[in-house]
């Protein structure tokens, strides 16, 4: 029943109808308490006959109710009154973005502006999870000032694997509709919308895609006749490429619509917040001066209209990483791998040719309209027997580089470098075909213009059009100095990736690169790894002031010296990820990086770990999956994905991400590791414990114990022989760190009941700890583990006031990583002291947020033991809320 203007509803005045839709008649009316006007959606009865469905909606009111953002309309409150249930929402002065669209095409300027402001909205609402499933231009009102806000999220619903409340939150179930349940409005929905799936937050990003089709070309992107066309077109057609509607779009945006529009989840945008990063950066861009893009009509139009088209593609370039959307060649960008250069000369010099492939492969990469594998995926490929058409199979690239280097070495000057490369296509079943291949042979010094020339050579055999920019950059020396540049290579063999935990491989690394950097103090290069290891060793070793400054010395060298090349951002994103712990900081600098190198997969990489910091987990997965994209058979970051979906308890994923890793990669104990955590997540020691006994074959085996031990605190999933093994183990297995080594020990002893052992090899890990957290007073962790030794040693005030140290330093709340296992330490602290209640306050909060414990792992940890008869654990080991 319709309202009449004077008419109440309890303490609303109603003032005029505004409009009616499928989710209710929506009203002006006076808020009489407050004194202001406000929107009053008065929701369908049948929406409300069970009270099951009230609550829900109540509960996700009060999540939209929670979401402040400037671009999303206010909720003030839902309430029942008089029988009738009532939505009272901030009231917007203006038109909806529908009305401007009827009146015409909008300006390429305003429509990006709008796009801007919806994709920010969107990424706050997905950072609470919660999901519009409704967007269209009818649900997005602009002011009378031209500010956007997206209004009715009425079908909201909680999205399933949304970043997690705050910890002192109780948990809520996933909302999801039911299989082969359909809302929304069928020219906006996606795919998985039509047929009725559980939708997320990318299902959104589809809708964004088609409005902002809508608002670049005048048309919709799916229009048919009925209905049930419109849903086969959603399904299994693409919509008319924007660059050819007439209206002088430039390709980079017929990029990001298509990024958005993909038929499958995955190989969309990984989040809103790519989006509206992509398309701010191009703004700023035009703000700045840069050669940007002016948008607009009439007297409107900038001068600046072709540069912009320039920057709008380096910046879709940066976030779609230049995926091939239509399936033909033209669709997307070449994809190209380059392999490992096979050494014709000393096998000594194996790490020379490896250094040539890179060089050139770093170079493609800064290219646009190219989609470069990285290092790590390229590198499994020296002296394999595979056929081209495997590798290009595996690796799902059309083109692949290949060559030979023979390094001639003579007496002075005579030393001389001939490099033999091929660039081959392999299409189908068809054979490989050459496109080019041309001999080079220099004397050495000359090494820095033979990799020049091949990037050049390979990108006009693509047909990449290379502008003064990409010149320069392909010209580029990394050095002028040969030794340095010998002694670079020397250390990027020794570290092969820097993501490894292993601490004795960076120390060697490190020294090269030192090396470097002493011989040339120019070498942007050898002074961003100096950093990145230094870094690195902070991270995984004992830290030191000395270390700390190196890092940051390195990091800050780089940077000056090429403040326009991707390594200096890198490198200080790492510092201030790992070292300084400050991770806005971190995400800046590797989005800078990001801009200056699209296709770098470990900014990529760098940027979904920070993600992950935040508590942006689907954004940190849509990261790693951009990132598996160019480097597929990389076990980093394949491990990484892995470990995101164990925290998110995704098991499936995990598994088969992990497995994926192990078949590349069968040696990697940091996937070999994840790998048994999975089997424990799911409750299965036995599981664990196999996955362990199968690694022997590939890794020595005291590698593997003191990995294990040190690492995530496993000691316990060991089987008696290898914790046999553990207790004979040296500091030197620990890199040397008597703390690490005691405390291990210490947990092995208690396994074995052996109390004089616990208190001695305890001992040794306190008095290590405490003179680490004297160095460090400022890092969490050190406390916390000096704290455990304590609890060891049953010097129980002791041990508490140390663990509450270092959750002072570092709360839950501020690392959504590092934070869990963090207070995990302190809940073992407070178990080892006989405070039980205290490490449940302490527990509770972990099951509901990403980490690795779960309810199976609880049944089957000894750590837990003492707590198994608290009624209060029995309820977390049951799974309950």
């Amino acid at each position: 029943m319709s309202l009449s203007p004077g008419s109440h509803l309890g303490p609303y005045e109603i003032l005029a109808a505004l409009g009616a839709g499928g989710m209710g008649e929506v009203y002006r009316a006076k808020d009489m308490k407050l004194g202001r006007d406000v929107a009053l959606k008065v929701l369908p009865q049948e929406f409300f006959e069970d009270r099951g469905r009230v609550e829900r909606f109540e509960r996700e009111a009060k999540l939209l109710a929670a979401l402040n953002h400037p671009n999303v309309a206010t909720i003030h409150a839902f309430e029942e009154v008089s029988g009738r249930h009532l939505l009272v929402m901030e009231l917007v002065e203006g038109t909806t973005l529908r009305d401007k669209l009827d009146a015409g095409p909008l300006p390429q300027r305003k429509a990006v502006d709008y796009a801007v402001q919806i994709a920010r909205g969107l990424s706050a609402a997905h950072e609470k999870g919660i999901v519009h499933r409704d967007l269209k231009p009818e649900n997005l009102f602009v002011t009378k000032d031209g500010h956007l806000k997206i209004l009715d999220f009425g079908l909201a619903k909680r999205a399933q694997a949304a970043p997690a409340p705050d910890v002192t939150s109780a948990p809520t179930k996933s909302q999801h509709t039911e299989p082969g349940t359909v809302f929304g409005t069928v020219a906006y929905m996606s795919p998985e919308q039509v047929r009725g799936l559980p939708l997320d937050h990318r299902s959104d990003i589809f809708s964004f895609g088609v409005v902002l089709y809508e608002m670049l070309s005048g048309r919709r992107a799916f229009k048919r006749d009925t209905s049930a066309e419109t849903m086969t077109a959603i399904l299994r057609e693409e919509p008319p490429d924007l660059s050819g509607s007439g209206k002088n779009i430039p390709p980079a945006l017929d990029r990001i619509v298509g990024h958005c529009l993909e038929k499958s989840p995955e190989r969309r945008f990984g989040s809103a917040h790519d989006v509206a990063f992509a398309l701010e950066e191009a703004v700023a861009a035009a703000t700045s001066g840069q050669r940007a893009a002016a948008f607009g009509e009439g007297r409107h139009v900038f001068i600046k209209v072709v540069a912009g088209a320039v920057a709008l593609l380096a910046v879709a370039g940066a976030f779609l990483f230049l995926r091939q959307r239509r399936g033909g060649p033209a669709a997307g960008p070449k994809r190209v791998a380059v392999l490992p250069f096979e050494n014709l000369g000393a096998p000594e010099d194996d790490y020379f040719a490896d250094g040539i492939a890179d060089e050139v492969r770093g170079k493609l990469t800064s290219l646009p309209g190219l989609e470069v594998i990285a290092r790590a995926s390229s590198t499994p490929y020296k002296k394999t027997s595979k056929t081209p058409a495997q590798i290009a199979r595996e690796l799902e690239a059309r083109y692949l580089l290949t060559g030979t280097v023979r390094w001639q070495k003579g007496a002075g000057n005579t030393n001389r470098v001939a490099v033999r490369p091929e660039l081959v296509e392999v299409t189908g079943s068809a054979a490989p075909a050459s496109r080019w291949q041309q001999p080079f042979d220099a004397e050495l010094t000359d090494v820095f213009r033979v990799q020049s020339e091949i990037a050049g050579r390979v990108a006009t055999a693509l047909g990449v059009a290379l502008g003064t920019g990409e010149e320069r950059r392909l010209s580029e020396k990394p050095t002028q100095n040969l030794t340095a540049y010998d002694a670079f290579l020397r250390g990027e063999e020794a570290s092969k990736s820097l993501g490894f935990s292993d601490p004795a491989s960076l120390r060697r690394s490190l020294g090269f690169y030192e090396q470097a950097v002493a011989l040339d103090p120019a070498f942007v290069q050898a002074w961003a790894q100096v950093s990145r290891t230094c870094s690195a060793l902070h991270y995984l070793s004992t830290p030191s002031p000395a270390l700390t400054e190196r890092a940051r010395q390195a990091a800050e060298k780089a940077l000056a010296l090429a403040p326009d090349r991707p390594e200096g951002h890198l490198a200080l994103g790492d510092f201030q990820i790992h070292v300084a712990r400050d991770r806005e900081s971190a995400l800046k600098h590797y989005a800078r990086g990001r801009s200056l190198a699209p296709g770098n997969a470990d900014l990529l990489t760098a940027a979904a770990v920070v993600e992950e910091r935040l508590g942006r987990w689907e954004a940190a997965v849509g990261h790693f999956r951009q990132a598996e994209r160019l480097d597929p058979r990389a076990a980093l970051t394949l491990r990484r994905l892995g470990e995101a979906f164990l925290f998110l308890r995704r098991y499936p994923e995990a598994r088969e991400t992990l497995d994926r890793g192990l078949a590349f990669a069968p040696a990697n104990l940091d996937l070999i590791e994840q790998s048994a955590m999975l089997s424990l997540a799911e409750g299965d020691l036995s599981g664990a414990r196999a996955v362990l006994r199968s690694s022997s074959k590939t890794v020595e085996p005291t590698a593997l114990v003191a990995y294990m031990a040190n690492y995530w605190d496993l000691v316990w999933v060991l089987d008696e022989g290898q914790r046999d093994l553990l207790v004979r183990l040296t500091p030197s297995a620990f890199d040397d760190d008597k703390g690490a080594w005691g405390l291990c020990l210490a947990q092995a002893y208690a396994l074995k009941n052996d109390a004089a052992n616990v208190r001695s090899y305890a001992e040794e890990a306190r008095s290590a700890f405490e003179k680490q957290s004297r160095a460090n007073p400022e890092d969490a962790q050190r406390h916390f583990l000096h704290g455990l030794a304590l609890a060891y040693l049953g010097r129980k005030d002791e041990a508490i006031r140390a663990g509450e140290r270092g959750a002072m330093i570092a709360p839950l709340a501020k690392d959504a990583y590092d934070g869990p296992y963090l207070q995990h330490q302190l809940v073992r602290i407070y178990i080892l002291v006989g405070e039980p209640e205290k490490a449940l306050d302490r527990l509770e909060p972990l099951l509901r947020v990403p980490y690795f414990l779960s309810p199976g792992w609880l049944k089957i940890d000894p750590n837990f033991d003492p707590l198994r008869k608290n009624p209060r654990f029995k309820k977390l080991e049951a799974g309950a809320p």
